[in-house]
């Protein structure tokens, strides 16, 4: 088994606690069936943003030109009366911490032409109803 990584966690009761307050301040705000639970954000997706900012310098060191990804939440265009029909868009963030929406390589972002992704599935459809995450 490798490892623990050397990054923040959350206990399950202190995730729990969160999930089900971000549901309590939404409900006023919409129907109960239109407040997202969570996305899943396929890592063969995530891999290849990875990959194609990865380079290798010229002392064969591997390196990479982002600080992460950045999700911005959206619901598509005539999809606004389905329930849990929330996704995000995936942007890749360069290491000043700037989204990169455009492709520098392609040109002006015009139409399909972006680093803004749309591969991330919605739950209930990709949920786990067992997850202790998934309260009521």
């Amino acid at each position: 088994m490798k490892k623990s990584l050397n990054i923040p966690t959350v206990s399950i009761p202190d995730a729990k606690a969160r999930v089900e307050r971000f549901r309590r301040q939404l409900s006023g705000s919409m129907p109960e069936s239109n407040i997202p639970r969570a996305i899943l954000i396929p890592i063969a997706d995530i891999l290849q943003i990875i990959d194609k900012y990865q380079y290798v310098d010229e002392e064969g060191v591997t390196r990479n030109e982002l600080r992460g990804v950045r999700a911005y939440f959206a619901v598509k265009q005539g999809d606004q009366d389905l329930p849990d029909d929330v996704t995000a868009l995936i942007v890749p963030v360069d290491l000043k911490g700037n989204d990169i929406v455009k492709d520098p390589e392609i040109g002006l972002g015009e139409g399909d032409k972006t680093e803004i992704y749309d591969f991330t599935k919605p739950c209930p459809d990709m949920c786990d109803p067992e997850s202790p995450l998934y309260v009521p």
